[in-house]
């Protein structure tokens, strides 16, 4: 058999590129998922459109699509990445690299919140396993990345991936005690407050006004934070009002000192946390191990 023309075959960063993009049908989502910008995408495709001389996509105003020579290109791309993916996995399966140790990539407010308390007691169970835990609000990308185990806020359908829900959150207003004492006695005070926002959830805040009865309150004012640790600290801080996580904010220590829920009202309007796998691993003894643990620290928290 002839050796494979290295002059044909384009660079791995752009076979990922175009795997993601024809994919998700999203050159935005495929730069979301590779931690890459749009125009890198963009500029990778072209790269792959030149060499072979044909289109692989229909460029929309909003949206893209592949053409008759860009499935028949995903189809053989897809398969050489999986092949490639599980030739990896067999090789560090076989050095041992992957056997005490397991990657997890979560929410850096569910990491603080539930992850680093239960830590002690995961030692304590599986003491030859070690974690490595990445906070991120990133999507974690199971095609192109180490992540063993992901957890989410809000559902991504994948082909390939194991989702399972750990938790049914909602939005709970919180508050240093002393806005309290001030006043703050009902959702329609917070007129004369500072809103807390997170960047990754500009909806949260006017969802639940508009549950409360209050679509068009005007606050005071609005800070926006780029991480719900970072949200919760300037709450604490007496900044103004955040949407915290119930109930899992009740984990977070200073809870009911440092911070309180000024108000009784819940909304009915919630979502979910889940924990995501590969499905082809769900057998796998790491994989088991580290769901049991994260359930159990999740009822704790709750």
């Amino acid at each position: 058999m002839d050796a494979p023309d290295p002059r044909v075959i384009p660079p791995l960063a752009a076979l990922l590129a175009f795997e993601r993009a024809a994919t998700q049908l999203s050159f935005r989502r495929a730069a979301r998922d590779l931690s890459l910008s749009p125009s890198a995408i963009s500029h990778q495709i072209r790269g792959l459109e030149q060499q072979f001389g044909t289109r692989l996509f229909v460029r929309g105003a909003r949206s893209v699509r592949l053409t008759a020579d860009g499935e028949r290109y995903l189809a053989k791309v897809s398969a050489a990445l999986a092949t490639l993916d599980e030739a990896s996995r067999d090789m560090l399966r076989q050095r041992g690299e992957t056997g005490g140790e397991l990657w997890i990539s979560s929410l850096p407010f569910f990491t603080s919140a539930v992850l680093l308390p239960a830590l002690p007691e995961f030692k304590r169970r599986y003491p030859q396993l070690t974690l490595r835990i990445e906070a991120t609000h990133q999507y974690a990308d199971f095609n192109s990345s180490r992540v063993d185990v992901a957890v989410r806020y809000g559902r991504e359908h994948a082909a390939g991936l194991k989702v399972e829900p750990l938790v049914q959150v909602r939005g709970l207003p919180v508050c240093t005690p002393a806005l309290v004492k001030a006043g703050l006695r009902t959702p329609a005070d917070l007129s004369r407050e500072v809103l807390i926002h997170v960047t990754t959830q500009p909806r949260a805040w006017p969802a639940w006004l508009k549950e409360a009865g209050l679509p068009h309150l005007a606050p005071r004012g609005h800070l926006w934070l780029d991480s719900v640790p970072a949200m919760l600290e300037a709450a604490e801080h007496g900044l103004g009002v955040a949407l915290a996580m119930a109930p899992l904010i009740r984990a977070r220590p200073g809870f009911g000192k440092k911070l309180v829920a000024p108000f009784a009202f819940e909304p009915a309007q919630h979502e979910t946390i889940y924990l995501v796998s590969r499905t082809e691993q769900a057998r796998d003894r790491r994989i088991t191990a580290v769901r049991r643990w994260i359930a159990d620290a999740v009822a704790r928290a709750s």
